[in-house]
């Protein structure tokens, strides 16, 4: 292996140490603070900022366009590049706020919520600030300076959310804390983006690699608008069709399991994107990344949601409480559905890297018109059959994405079947201990059936592994040991021996 390629893999794994490490006080820090929130505040008020959000993540799209997102796939980037970027962004990102703006009263009128139009109005202004900080946070990615990223969401997290979000919502400010949690964070994370980079920041509308930089822009728009299309119909049925209470209870539900999933894959689908588009004329090297991601899922991932699955009610009784137990329901399909959305989300850099970024829009844009009818009828029934229907959607698309690599890339299938099946036989492990063991924890309350359920799990997993250790694929172990390695000797060399058996680590 050259000097370069093994420096490159020393990154890639440093970058997902830090961000792994990251995303996990992130998601304490994320999971503490929307608990308290929701408790205080209850589903109405999550639904009427529901709405917000969804229009909002919408509208990002424009006002970044995907020109920031170039600046990872690029070879070499110039101060040139970054003007262009940036000077791009600050005027898309302010058309963007000025039209959701203007259009706040028919947005509110078409959910047939009121009070949203305000809250679209204030939240309007994100869509330039996250504009501007898309350059820098992409620049870090590039680096693969997860270090810096996760520093400044957690600090901007900590202060929107703990310091002014909860304080808010305590002195009865409803959906009102919300918002201004949600606005002070992403300020704060500009500026420490920013900080973190100092790019450079002098107007350029023009230079001699901007058409290729908008064509590339214009692909990573298309991909991204029908991605979103797909994630976010279902809110947009729920809340025309069922109103403010309906869609707090799904999008709660749905962000319990997505928010740290997307955290995840938003850490390693960058890393995995940069190192494969430098090693393009390596496939042996990107075949054995994709193979340990996958075994990644397959082993950690399914197991974990699989849990969570099993144990909603007892989950949301404990986080919740009473008045969000509605959720229970709709939390089994759409936590099973969060392993297939990991694979899907780190298949499709594959297609990026080979240079078919635009077979992804191909796969897409017939699924999105697809599941727009399909929630349409579900929600004709309930809530909770679109939440299944997310089920279905997530095992579609993540086949679709899959075939085509397999296809494109001319992956071994029988490879990648190998890689699953371990995850495969501890899921149904997981699953029949946890189910097992709620009906003999009924009685207790909530806190104790989750730690149970969540400690049987545990061993039920380890034991499955210790006994067949053939369920852990080559990759995944080794990519393990070294993870491991990279923490303090005590602590690694203890859970090596509990994964591994003191023979084989």
């Amino acid at each position: 292996m050259s000097q370069a390629g093994s420096n490159l893999g020393s990154r890639s794994i440093a970058a997902v140490f830090w961000g792994a490490g990251g995303t996990v006080l992130r998601m304490v820090l994320q999971i503490g603070a929307q608990i308290t929130l929701a408790r205080l505040l209850g589903p109405e008020q999550y639904g009427v900022f529901a709405i917000g959000a969804t229009v909002i993540g919408f509208s990002g799209f424009f006002s970044d366009f995907g020109l920031a997102y170039g600046l990872i796939q690029k070879t070499d980037v110039s101060p040139r590049d970054v003007r262009f970027v940036f000077t791009w962004q600050i005027i898309l990102g302010s058309g963007v706020t000025a039209l959701v703006w203007a259009g706040a009263a028919p947005i509110a009128q078409f959910f047939g919520e009121p009070r949203a139009a305000d809250v679209v109005r204030v939240l309007s202004v994100l869509c330039l600030l996250n504009a501007l900080a898309a350059p820098s946070l992409n620049l870090l990615k590039r680096q693969l300076d997860f270090k810096q990223i996760h520093i400044a969401q957690l600090a901007s997290y900590a202060v929107g959310y703990v310091l002014v979000g909860i304080p808010m919502a305590l002195a009865g400010s409803q959906v009102w804390a919300l918002v201004a949690a949600w606005v002070v964070q992403s300020a704060l994370n500009l500026v420490l983006l920013y900080r973190a980079t100092r790019h450079a920041v002098k107007p350029l509308f023009w230079y001699e690699q901007a058409r290729s930089q908008s064509r590339y822009g214009g692909a990573v728009l298309g991909t991204n608008l029908v991605n979103w299309i797909v994630s976010n119909i279902d809110r947009i049925v729920i809340a025309r069709v069922f109103g403010s209470r309906e869609i707090g209870l799904y999008a709660t539900s749905y962000n319990l399991f997505y928010n740290p999933t997307a955290a995840v894959l938003g850490v390693v689908q960058p890393v995995f994107f940069s190192a494969s588009s430098r090693m393009a004329d390596d496939a042996d090297r990107i075949l054995r990344g994709y193979r340990t991601l996958l075994g990644a899922v397959s082993l950690l991932a399914l197991p974990a949601f699989v849990l969570l699955a099993v144990a909603s009610e007892s989950v949301i009784a404990l986080l919740y409480g009473p008045q969000w137990q509605a959720a229970a329901a709709l939390c089994r399909p759409i936590a099973l559905a969060m392993p297939l959305f990991l694979v899907w989300g780190f298949t499709t850099p594959l297609l990026w890297t080979a240079g078919h970024g635009r077979r992804e829009i191909q796969l897409q844009l017939p699924l999105a018109v697809l599941w727009g009818g399909a929630c349409v009828l579900a929600a004709s029934r309930s809530v909770e059959t679109v939440a299944w229907c997310v089920l279905l959607l997530a095992g579609l698309r993540c086949g679709l994405a899959v075939a085509a690599a397999v296809r494109l890339l001319k992956i071994p299938l029988i490879d990648l079947c190998r890689v699953v099946r371990g995850g495969l036989l501890l899921g149904a492990a997981v699953a029949a201990v946890v189910a097992l063991l709620q009906w003999q924890l009924a009685s207790l309350a909530p806190g104790w059936q989750v730690l149970g359920c969540t400690l049987a799990a545990g061993l039920a997993w380890l034991a499955v592994v210790r006994i067949a250790p053939a369920v852990m694929p080559l990759e995944f172990a080794q990519l393990l040991r070294q993870l491991l390695g990279r923490l303090p000797s005590k602590w690694g060399g203890a859970l090596g021996v509990m994964v591994f058996g003191r023979s084989r680590w």
